[in-house]
């Protein structure tokens, strides 16, 4: 049996369809939120920050892919105690009850967010970690937990470091919700898509779909145990590229409007893949064009 934490959000819908096509099953999504669609899971309410509900939900799971997550870089700042026990306690929450119920695979969500600055570029899975945000320490605490309950317990823990995930389902108005999702919005409604600088800095955008795939081969693979990976596309794109190209796609006459750049906003952002494809083939399918088009 497999199950998902956070199956109703974004990258956990995406998931739970995946699974479902490539198994025939419907996997179990763990989540406090209702999904908008049971036709791609079994929904299970449960909290993660709660541990007796969280030791019920997984009950006969034999896999379990971690993406419940509190995901706003901002709201962690404002609020880090609330951060930390939803990211940092719930994935020990989580990792707990597999230990209990004897799950054998645990795949966490985490983020490039526990790099920081980049300080070379591509970002492989050895640069130092450190993040710039409550939010980036919170996941970087729950890859350390994961690491350690793969040594103690032999739980299969597989840590995987998601960079700018893109596609449908991607809320606008969600704290989550990247440039391109933003861009969409404002480009379908014939107003300029907003670009903070120059637009010279970089992104290594993945569409969500290739982000599910990554979860399940590093799930199947019986090389990934106890390990990390960089799940992007190892491609950089500028912003400025980024808004031109959807403009094109569009078909309409739209200006680009530049705003003064954001402090703190870091430049250059690219993964190194190579591992993740030599470990379990991962090899990212969607180009960028392709996956605009489904979104404009």
């Amino acid at each position: 049996m497999i199950a998902i934490t956070g199956g109703s959000g974004f990258i956990g819908a995406h998931l739970c369809e995946a699974i479902a096509k490539q198994t025939g099953s419907k996997p179990i999504n763990i989540d406090i939120n209702e999904p908008t669609s049971t036709r791609h899971c079994i929904y299970k309410k449960a909290d993660v920050k709660n541990p007796p509900e969280m030791l019920a939900a997984t009950v006969g799971v034999q896999t379990l892919f971690h993406l419940a997550a509190q995901i706003s870089v901002q709201k962690s700042i404002e609020n880090p105690a609330e951060d930390f026990e939803t990211n940092a306690q719930g994935t020990l929450n989580a990792l707990e009850a597999c230990r209990k119920n004897n799950v054998r695979t645990f795949v966490y969500a985490s983020s490039a967010a526990i790099y920081g600055t980049p300080k070379y570029s591509p970002i492989d899975e050895a640069h130092p970690t450190e993040p710039l945000s409550p939010y980036g320490f919170s996941k970087l605490a729950g890859e350390l937990m994961c690491s350690r309950y793969a040594s103690l317990y032999g739980i299969k823990t597989v840590r995987l470091r998601f960079f700018n995930v893109y596609g449908k389902g991607q809320s606008p108005s969600s704290p989550y919700s990247g440039v391109i999702t933003k861009f969409a919005t404002r480009i379908k409604s014939s107003e300029p898509p907003i670009i903070f600088g120059s637009g010279a800095q970089t992104r290594d955008f993945v569409h969500a779909s290739d982000v599910a795939a990554a979860c399940i081969f590093a799930a199947e693979s019986k090389n990934t145990s106890g390990n990390a990976y960089n799940i992007g596309t190892g491609k950089e794109t500028s912003i400025l590229s980024l808004a031109n190209v959807m403009i094109k796609i569009s078909g309409k006459n739209i200006p680009v409007q530049h705003k003064s750049a954001l402090e703190g906003e870091i430049e250059k952002s690219v993964a190194d893949v190579s591992v993740a494809k030599k470990d379990f083939g991962f090899s990212p399918r969607i180009t960028l064009e392709e996956g605009l088009k489904g979104l404009l």
